[in-house]
């Protein structure tokens, strides 16, 4: 039986794969939708008000980064783990779902301040930037939703 999730790989996402920064992975629709289960739970729970502003952010940031990995793996690849891949995954995903390029900024800022607070214990998160994070989860989430209808059901 063929899935009617899986995708055509973009001309992007062959190169890629031929330049060896992604790699082609066998597909199963139970692991597609772990990945979308993934997203979906941590950004709910992101929005869970008695649990640290620090705890929230790394959900909402887990969360997207869980949607985007999705992404690739409709198309049947996944990014090899290397120096700079979870940047590129988000890139590549970003684009994939026709997100904004303000969408794609705030969310590779999300990634290197994400990097910050696992340096430093004490790297500030406001409320604010949860609430944003949490905001651009559920934006790429609705777009999934309309690009990939099938992985929602």
């Amino acid at each position: 039986m063929t899935s009617t999730l899986l995708q055509r790989p973009t001309p992007q996402l062959e190169l890629l794969l031929w330049s060896r920064q992604l790699q082609k992975t066998r597909f199963d629709e139970v692991a597609a939708l772990r990945f979308l289960s993934n997203a979906v739970v941590s950004l709910r729970d992101a929005k869970t008000p008695e649990l640290s502003a620090v705890g929230r952010y790394y959900m909402a940031h887990e969360g997207i980064y869980a949607l985007c990995l999705g992404s690739l793996y409709l198309h049947g690849m996944l990014p090899r783990e290397q120096e700079g891949s979870r940047a590129m995954t988000i890139q590549l995903a970003f684009e994939l779902l026709d997100l904004t390029v303000d969408d794609l900024h705030h969310m590779l800022h999300a990634n290197r301040h994400l990097e910050d607070i696992a340096f430093v214990a004490s790297a500030p998160v406001s409320e604010l930037a949860v609430k944003d994070l949490i905001a651009l989860g559920d934006r790429a989430l609705d777009q999934t939703r309309l690009l990939y209808p099938d992985w929602f059901y």
